[in-house]
Formats: structure tokens, sequence, C-alpha cells
């Protein structure tokens, strides 16, 4: 799958090609034609280095959406949000998956930054706190925020109305 560019072009970069749709379609047609194992009968020649490159990249952004999730939930953890940590951390996980699957400029540069740090990725999880906790304020957006709010302290509400109304039918 090279690409021919324009010499004002810049070259694609890595999530680009991980999350390009011809890319997927093509991945999804070979492993259809080889019922799941995508590497039987087939001749990558010269495309086998690229096609590990992005099969290390999609083991990579893998960890890397493992680690955030992780990450968010022991932020709001060391939060002490009480019983509306639970919502906030589902929100706050949603929204960083759609951020992953739809990066803007600035998230898309810092995503690839991170992927292309082989460093980080010797571990289940990446166990660097201070990149993981970076990126994710660059992810989230203020009004990001607001909604995980939102959502924490309807949560909230709602388990108190629910233990006030079982309260009151008691008495």
């Amino acid at each position: 799958m090279s690409q021919q560019l324009d010499s004002n072009q810049q070259p694609p970069s890595l999530l680009d090609d991980l999350m390009s749709e011809e890319w997927l379609r093509k991945a999804v047609e070979s492993e259809d034609l080889v019922r799941g194992n995508i590497g039987a009968g087939l001749s990558w020649g010269n495309a086998f280095g690229e096609l590990m490159l992005k099969s290390e990249l999609f083991g990579r952004l893998t960890t890397l959406r493992i680690s955030l999730n992780r990450e968010i939930r022991l932020m709001l953890t060391e939060w002490d949000l009480g019983t509306a940590r639970k919502s906030a951390t589902e929100t706050a996980r949603s929204l960083l998956l759609d951020k992953l699957k739809s990066p803007n400029p600035l998230v898309r540069s810092k995503i690839n930054a991170v992927l292309e740090n082989s460093e980080l990725f010797g571990e289940e999880f990446i166990p660097n706190h201070e990149v993981l906790r970076e990126l994710i304020g660059v992810m989230l957006t203020v009004e990001d925020w607001k909604t995980i709010s939102r959502v924490a302290g309807d949560s909230l509400s709602a388990q108190i109305m629910n233990q006030a109304t079982s309260e009151k039918i008691s008495a």
C-alpha cells in the first residue's frame, strides 16, 4: 500500500495508515480469503516489513487504549468521587475511545509520538503515568470534563434520591 506524495504533502503517519478504511478493508478481505490466518498462502514480498510494522502498531494502540483506561480509573479513584466514580470512569473511557477513533490533529500527533516511543511498550500496561496523564490532558477537553462531571453528579443524585425514597418508605 505505498502512497505517492506530491512535493507539498506530508507523509502519512502510522496512525493514519492504521485507521485507514482502505487498509482495514484490505486486511479484512485478506483474512476472509485465508479464513482468518492473514499470512497463509500470501506473498508479502517487500510489504512484509510494512505489515509487521502495522501489526506492532496495532498492538501498541491496543496497549495504549488499555493503559489509558487504567490510568483514567486510577485518576478518578485518587479524586475520591465515592459512588460517582464508576459512572465518571465509564463516561471518561467512552470519551477517550471516541478521541482514539477520531483524533483531532493535536491529539493525533501526541498519539503518534507515544506509539513511536518503543521504551513505553515493554509491559502489559504503559507504566509511565506522566506520559499517560499528559495524553489524557490533551485528549479530554474542558467540555469532556464537564460531561464527566455532569454524569457523575446525575449518578450521585439518583443514588441519593433512591436512598431517600427507600428510607422514607421503611420509616
